[in-house]
């Protein structure tokens, strides 16, 4: 059972290690590796660049939830990731109004084929049903949806890149406010980022 832990340790100290190594470096291995033949080498090596890169990648959207946006002021940052999915999600609060911004990121072609199913669904959807709208937020296409009875709202933003940037609205049903976040939170911007 010493032995086990002991392994244990060592191994998630040598991940931890790695995770720290410089991208740089990284790519000097694969580089040396391919330069050796040793192909299969450079190919895990590859992995882990790529986890750094997610990793810094995670780090650029974040900047994009500010700590203060249209007067609300942001909690902490929580992201998530997985099969290539990554998720970041801030809360702000003003007073007893809460927004939560969530940006989702497919990434790739699956991403911008995503996208571009998303936006023409949105066009066609929400005609004439109360509470509901499809608008045009920073040049992107967004559906309001608002209701006064959970006294609540929701505007799902779809970028070109196929990112879904969600804003979730509790203890308020107000159009203008969840605009203006929006525009606050320069969706154009995040979008270009995202198409590289």
């Amino acid at each position: 059972m010493k032995r086990f832990i002991s392994t244990l340790s060592l191994s998630l100290l040598l991940t931890s290690t790695a995770s720290a190594e410089d991208i740089n470096a990284i790519f000097k291995k694969v580089n040396d590796f391919v330069a050796a033949g040793k192909y299969s080498s450079a190919i895990k090596e590859l992995t882990w660049a790529e986890q750094e890169l997610q990793k810094l990648n995670s780090q650029k959207l974040q900047t994009f939830l500010a700590d203060n946006v249209a007067g609300f002021t942001g909690q902490k940052i929580e992201t998530n990731s997985a099969l290539g999915i990554n998720n970041i999600e801030r809360e702000y609060n003003q007073g007893e109004v809460s927004i939560k911004a969530s940006l989702t990121n497919a990434g790739g072609q699956m991403g911008a084929g995503l996208g571009a199913l998303g936006q023409m669904a949105m066009m066609f959807g929400g005609a004439g049903i109360p509470g509901q709208e499809t608008m045009r937020i920073d040049g992107k296409t967004a559906q309001l949806m608002l209701n006064p009875d959970s006294n609540s709202g929701e505007l799902t933003i779809i970028l070109e890149s196929g990112s879904i940037l969600k804003l979730e609205m509790n203890n308020s049903a107000d159009k203008a406010t969840l605009e203006k976040f929006a525009s606050a939170l320069k969706v154009g911007e995040i979008d270009t980022y995202l198409k590289g």
